[in-house]
């Protein structure tokens, strides 16, 4: 069952060469997909017109729902944790009692109630990306939109994180498309990788994770993922 389908997507900024060109893939529900190539392959520009937020391309995309988490946590620092979470309620003008419920019981489940009357300034910089996940998840879509939201952190928080993301989109039933130039990121997060290939972008080169990757399979997969980018020029150095 596809909760995403996209068919030939093409898109270019004003006065541009095209960025993607006639690009078409599916995602599948419960399915975590990552995107990995260098800056300029057009990673993040898919992302922003599955969220609606570039909405001149050609191309048809079905899909039911989505939320998107940029790569920045964008908490507003004068509002509280709760606050800011409940900060799309507002704009959308629901139900705040009841999305507020729901927020602390979201707080709860991951051990975060105690932090819902701080302010962003009083955590670390892993907690406020929890706070603007659970903000993205609040929405109750089905498709997940991550555009590298763990680059700016140490890599002892970074792998904190991957664990915590993984049992928190498998508790909630998620589906979820996840930007990274971290290959190893991408391996552990991922049930299918796709990996930008000529630019324009008009199709990935799409590689399968095995359940329980070995050492010797998750070398591999890195080294054949690694050779498509730099021999496409879209390497870019971590």
């Amino acid at each position: 069952m596809y909760i995403l389908e996209a068919k030939n997507l093409t898109f270019k900024y004003d006065n541009h060469n095209y960025i993607l060109d006639n690009l078409s893939f599916n995602i599948q529900k419960n399915e975590l997909i990552s995107i990995v190539g260098g800056s300029g392959c057009g990673k993040s520009t898919i992302i922003k017109i599955l969220a609606g937020i570039e909405k001149d391309f050609n191309g048809i995309v079905q899909l039911k729902s989505t939320s998107y988490m940029p790569q920045s946590d964008t908490l507003l620092p004068w509002r509280t944790i709760l606050e800011n979470i409940l900060l799309p309620i507002e704009i959308k003008k629901g139900d705040k009692k009841k999305e507020s419920e729901k927020a602390k019981s979201l707080l709860k489940r991951f051990n975060l109630l105690e932090y819902s009357n701080n302010y962003p300034k009083e955590l670390s910089g892993g907690m406020k990306q929890r706070i603007s996940l659970i903000r993205t998840i609040m929405s109750d879509s089905d498709l997940l939109l991550l555009d590298e939201p763990f680059s700016a952190l140490d890599a002892i928080t970074r792998e904190d994180l991957q664990n915590w993301l993984l049992n928190t989109v498998s508790i909630l039933n998620k589906s979820m498309i996840f930007i990274t130039h971290d290959i190893d990121e991408a391996i552990f997060l991922s049930h299918r990788i796709f990996v930008c290939q000529k630019k324009p972008l008009s199709k990935f080169k799409e590689f399968f994770v095995p359940k329980n990757i070995t050492l010797e399979e998750k070398l591999k997969l890195r080294k054949e993922i690694l050779s498509i980018i730099k021999g496409d020029d879209f390497y870019e150095k971590n």
